[in-house]
């Protein structure tokens, strides 16, 4: 065999070897990630329409929109962390329903209600004579619709509280937590966190010496919103929502059912208000009245060409001591800016928008 021809064999056995090689390679790299998963579009038109209308707001806010199927984003301070209240019942119900998934436990395991005494803030369960046998299922429901504060604190005790930080962080929403149950909450926002302190009821708060410990209650405050318990960011909020909404929590059967609980909320005066009647919106709200005033609400939207978007809005007071009139003043305003936020996104993406 000439040299020349020995010379060819070697370029065409060198060409087949790296062909082989790049085709190896290839087939170890991962799969191009989903649409979902890739980057997301700000729209900055949307932005400016939201701070115009947060431009005549008191208090701190933070706003995050996702259109799920645009895949395009908008936010305000989406990234600054807020006070969830009552929102992190949203947390409270994925990690519920997770546990379901995996045969922990049953939606049908029914847990007694006693100890009224015991709970404070919102709900009807308090008002109820010990004794009733409620599912899970009735607690969740109760949890979410009603806001109920004893159905939320029965359903973290049986699944762990601490579990829910947990879920979170394995769901890649990894600024938010959950240290507290509604008690214990409401309890460290009034300041109270003495060891007598926690065996206090809904009759034996009433005898608290609010103005014998005022610098004791004073400084329990600010460390309440130094450490920030049970905090979220807007853009957390709206991941969670987005993971739900994808089907990416749990099967298909159980997001469903999730999702129909939080679209049966019944405090609407916030997001959905000025949103056509009929409309879905799946939320849940969030109000605090102290150390700071507390407004939030967080859902998916559903337009009716099938579209959604996730809406997450948060707001606090930025001095405490407010007076029982001033907060309840704040509070309406704050409930006004959050309905407004829900039209303008309803109508940014209600129009023919190709």
């Amino acid at each position: 065999m000439g040299s020349s021809m020995r010379a060819s064999l070697r370029r065409v056995s060198l060409t087949i070897l790296w062909l082989f090689i790049a085709i190896f390679a290839a087939a170890q790299q991962p799969p191009a990630p989903p649409a979902s998963a890739a980057a997301s579009l700000r729209n900055q038109e949307l932005e400016l329409r939201l701070k115009a209308a947060l431009a005549k707001s008191s208090g701190v806010w933070g706003v995050s929109v996702k259109h799920l199927e645009k895949n395009e984003f908008a936010g305000i301070h989406e990234t600054q962390k807020f006070q969830m209240a009552s929102v992190f019942k949203i947390p409270v119900l994925v990690e519920l329903f997770t546990q379901v998934k995996q045969g922990k436990i049953r939606l049908e395991d029914r847990v007694e209600w006693r100890d009224p005494q015991r709970y404070f803030g919102s709900g009807v369960l308090v008002t109820m004579q010990p004794g009733a046998q409620l599912t899970l299922r009735d607690l969740a429901t109760l949890m979410i619709i009603l806001s109920d504060n004893a159905a939320t604190d029965m359903i973290c005790e049986r699944i762990g509280t601490p579990n829910i930080t947990a879920r979170m962080i394995a769901l890649g929403v990894m600024n938010t937590s959950v240290e507290a149950g509604t008690r214990d909450l409401i309890l460290r926002a009034l300041g109270l966190r003495s060891a007598d302190d926690q065996k206090l009821t809904t009759d034996s708060i009433r005898a608290v010496d609010w103005a014998g410990r005022a610098k004791e209650i004073e400084e329990a405050r600010r460390k309440f919103l130094d450490e920030c318990p049970n905090c979220t960011t807007p853009a957390d909020m709206t991941l969670l929502l987005e993971k739900v909404a994808r089907f990416e929590v749990t099967d298909h059967e159980l997001t469903d059912q999730m999702l129909r609980i939080l679209s049966l909320q019944q405090f609407n005066q916030r997001l959905p208000r000025l949103i056509p009647l009929g409309i879905r919106f799946d939320h849940k709200t969030g109000t605090l009245n102290a150390p700071v005033w507390v407004v939030n609400d967080a859902g998916i939207l559903y337009f009716p060409n099938g579209h959604r978007a996730v809406v997450s809005v948060f707001s606090r007071g930025a001095e405490m001591n407010q007076s029982g009139a001033e907060t309840k003043i704040a509070i309406a305003n704050a409930e006004d800016r959050i309905a407004e936020i829900g039209k303008i996104v309803w109508d940014f993406y209600s129009a023919e928008r190709k």
